[in-house]
């Protein structure tokens, strides 16, 4: 039967195994390979970093001049010379509503007026006779020639007259005023381009009956375009006036388009959500034609802007707080590392302290096991890039 051990020998054999199993496990950590894991880098280079501020949904480019061309009287559509998408002069006819009822009477004022004229002159020409006999009965009286009566009767004739011409000159203005009312009825029948411009829609067919007010023709001053769009409430204190603008639109990929920040609305709108937003109008640099009105763009007003800094890609900055972290490549290792940042947008952060030109930053963040002092791999030659925009 064994020797039952005592208490002593008892804890010796137990600190024994357990410095064995000690030893295992260093053997085993000793031998066993450390895990490694893939990661994206970037190369810390210098670039050009803006502080931007986008719209907060894409604007629309919009005419400055945009009219709905109406019928000023009723009428049948007698001419119709022009078509949607044509471009068009200031004054140019459009469309011509029936009218000969007011060529007529047109026609007719302007008899009158040539008549009326006939009958001012006829009067002048009385008036300029009745002066001539009243200087004259005037010089034969101062000699003696002629009698009070004879003057009487010289200056009354003169007065009525100078009346007559008054009444000619005045029935003159009536006719006139007739004319122009005619002309005036005549030219409601017919509708101008205010301005130069593209015909962008066309409501009516040639024969066609119209009311007064029925809408006619869309036209748009497309030679001078602008953007219209809105910022977040909290950007207002950001923008000014005068702030470059870059304009892109996905009907011309990888083209940009420059303007400035022309207006800001005064006042703060909100839409149907409650959400608060201000609208802003950006004119564009020099002419663009291509773009063309009703477009929409996305745009980005540069608030500032800096130029050769040290920058990284913004995905590998970690913001935590008023801090922000960078996982730096050291060797094999992954270094988690304080920085202080500067200028940032989506795309890029400028890196002021903390990091050198030419250090690897981590971009994977998002790897399982990633952590301050972990060994790390590049994914074969084309795990890492230069930071170049």
């Amino acid at each position: 039967m064994p020797r039952e051990l005592s208490t002593g020998q008892k804890w010796f054999r137990r600190a024994v195994q357990a410095l064995l199993v000690a030893a295992v496990l260093v053997a085993l950590k000793m031998t066993w390979p450390e895990p490694v894991i893939e990661v994206r880098t970037a190369i810390a280079g210098r670039a050009t970093v803006e502080e931007i501020v986008p719209s907060l949904q894409a604007g629309t480019v919009k005419s400055q001049r945009q009219v709905t061309l109406r019928a000023a009287t009723l009428g049948q559509v007698v001419a119709l010379p022009v078509k949607k998408g044509d471009r068009v002069r200031e004054n140019q006819l459009l469309v011509e509503l029936s009218n000969a009822v007011l060529q007529a009477r047109l026609r007719l004022a302007r008899a009158n007026l040539a008549s009326g004229e006939s009958a001012a002159r006829s009067a002048q020409l009385r008036l300029d006779l009745a002066k001539k006999n009243l200087e004259r009965t005037q010089r034969l009286m101062e000699k003696g020639a002629s009698t009070s009566q004879a003057l009487e009767r010289a200056q009354a004739e003169h007065d009525m007259a100078a009346e007559a011409v008054v009444t000619a000159q005045a029935a003159l203005g009536e006719l006139r005023a007739g004319v122009e009312l005619a002309q005036a009825s005549l030219e409601d029948t017919r509708v101008r381009a205010p301005f130069d411009g593209l015909v962008v829609s066309c409501s009516i067919e040639k024969g066609e009956s119209v009311m007064a007010g029925a809408p006619l023709l869309d036209l748009v001053d497309d030679a001078g375009v602008s953007v219209e769009a809105s910022v977040d409430e909290a950007d207002a204190g950001r923008i000014k006036p005068g702030m470059p603008v870059r304009l892109t639109t996905d009907a011309f990929p990888g083209r940009a388009f420059s303007g400035r920040l022309s207006w800001i609305s005064p006042v703060v709108a909100r839409d149907l959500r409650q959400n608060r937003h201000l609208d802003i109008e950006i004119s564009l640099d020099g002419d663009s034609p291509d773009l063309k009105v009703g477009l929409s763009t996305d745009v980005e007003i540069i608030v500032q802007r800096r130029e050769n800094v040290l920058a990284v890609p913004t995905p590998a900055v970690m913001r935590r707080g008023d801090r922000l972290q960078l996982f730096v490549v050291t060797g094999d290792r992954a270094r988690l590392r304080d920085v202080r940042g500067g200028l940032s947008n989506w795309e890029k952060t400028e890196i002021l302290e903390g990091l050198r030109e030419g250090e690897h930053v981590i971009l994977s963040l998002n790897e399982k096991g990633l952590a301050d002092g972990v060994r790390v791999r590049l994914p074969g030659a084309d795990g890492s890039a230069k930071v170049a925009y």
